[in-house]
């Protein structure tokens, strides 16, 4: 059966099937195509759809109203199409690639809407609960695979739920194709350029080293012995900046401070200036001196926040990578943020895909990490510790999206990604079974 459709808050309910309906959907996909959902005003929907105000407010409240609406007709497309519903034994297998394919040409039919959705959900609960069912759509039916696979002796039972397995899976497909829609990483140069790599996720997870023998993957170069080697990487080098007076570090340190804390409570949509001020005992004069607003200010923190999160990561390519265990204590100390690092670190991971401001720098610090992957993947499979896979910029770029987003989704409670600890050993155990078939 279908889920209940999330509730749409409009001064009165409809089919979204109506003449005036369409022209407002059709109004917003074009503008879309154009500009970002934020820089869209509600005015030029009703000029675009050739409306009256009262034609528009007779069915929305508000322009978030009509991206709900659309998201809600992509659900049903959803269930027209029947993605990721496969038959049995081996036409599940063959199943996948089409699968997925079908799922991209459907987003990308409609991008823009899917991209805006992807872009303001973590502010606007009503599209959150839209999008997140039609997420759950998906995660429901791979968790099926999963649990189908099991049952059959097919797929070891591990310690990760099918559910979450499903959900990161899910996250992976979201964020590698609103990356490559939108050309942010030239690693995922199209939405298309993903799907090798995700389908080589969905196998890794939910197989392990018990792949099916169609989908074997073995080491470029076999060493019984082989233990892995530090990776030189490219660190950038620290920016310097001009001199400053003795007194400016400890006031604009004192103000970051406790904008820190204040977002340890709240998200920076939530936050304002005087808050800040309030908990940093400063003036706005000196708030205004060092940083143009609250959102330079925060692009600040983040810098500093970024830093530690990449070389936390980076710490892989002096690793023993040959010892699993070792991986995972990587990574699950990556994604084990002190207090402050967390509530930057959330707040980021939220605001970044809508904040021109913020996107530069937080892309830079995914990117470095991404480099480091892909240099560990490389070196790994010319010593033979790594197992063959995709090309090793398409493999590196789409599993740290899947990590990325799926903290994400953790940080936003969202559903099957709770518990952070829990994650953060799955996502270790998948790095683990996609690069080293283990």
């Amino acid at each position: 059966m279908k889920p209940t459709l999330p509730v749409r808050q409009r001064p009165r309910s409809h089919s979204g099937a109506g003449n005036a309906e369409r022209a407002i959907f059709a109004a917003l996909e074009e503008l879309l195509a154009e500009t970002s959902f934020q820089d869209v005003t509600v005015a030029q929907i009703i000029k675009r759809a050739k409306l009256s105000r009262a034609n528009f407010y007779h069915y929305f409240a508000s322009k978030y109203d009509v991206l709900v609406a659309m998201v809600a007709r992509l659900l049903d497309e959803a269930y027209s199409h029947g993605p990721w519903e496969f038959g049995e034994g081996k036409s599940r297998e063959r199943a996948m690639d089409a699968s997925l394919r079908r799922t991209i040409e459907m987003w990308t039919e409609h991008g823009a809407v899917v991209c805006a959705a992807v872009e303001h959900m973590h502010g606007n609960p009503a599209l959150a609960a839209a999008w997140n069912q039609m997420l759950e759509r998906f995660v429901t039916a791979i968790a099926e695979q999963i649990t189908y696979e099991r049952e059959r002796g097919k797929a070891p039972v591990g310690d990760a739920a099918p559910d979450l397995i499903a959900r990161v899976l899910v996250c992976g497909l979201e964020r590698s194709f609103y990356v490559g829609a939108l050309a942010l990483d030239p690693r995922i140069p199209d939405a298309e350029s993903a799907v090798e790599s995700i389908v080589e996720l969905v196998f890794a997870a939910t197989y392990g080293t018990k792949r099916p023998a169609s989908r074997l993957r073995r080491r470029v170069k076999p060493k019984p012995k082989a233990s892995s080697i530090p990776v030189p990487l490219d660190r950038p080098e620290p920016e310097s900046d001009t001199a400053p007076t003795p007194a400016e570090p400890d006031m604009a340190a004192g103000i970051l401070n406790a904008m820190t804390a204040v977002l340890a409570e709240r998200s920076l949509d939530e936050l304002s200036v005087a808050e800040v001020l309030t908990a940093a005992n400063a003036s706005r004069a000196s708030f205004y001196f060092y940083f143009s607003s609250k959102e330079d200010a925060f692009v600040a923190l983040f810098r500093s926040a970024s830093e530690v999160i990449a070389a936390g990561f980076e710490v892989l390519a002096e690793a023993d990578r040959s010892d699993p265990a070792e991986v995972e204590k990587v990574i699950t100390e990556w994604l084990s943020y002190d207090t402050e690092t967390l509530a930057v670190a959330r707040n980021a991971i939220h605001e970044w895909p809508r904040r021109p401001e913020l996107r530069e720098l937080y892309l830079a610090t995914i990117t470095r990490m991404t480099d480091a992957l892909e240099a560990v993947i490389e070196a790994d499979r010319e010593s033979g510790i790594a197992i063959e896979g995709p090309p090793a910029a398409q493999l590196a770029a789409v599993l740290m999206w899947t990590f990325e987003r799926s903290f994400a989704g953790a940080m936003a409670g969202e559903a099957h990604l709770g518990d952070t600890d829990e994650l953060a050993v799955f996502l270790a155990k998948l790095l683990n079974a996609v690069v080293y078939g283990r």
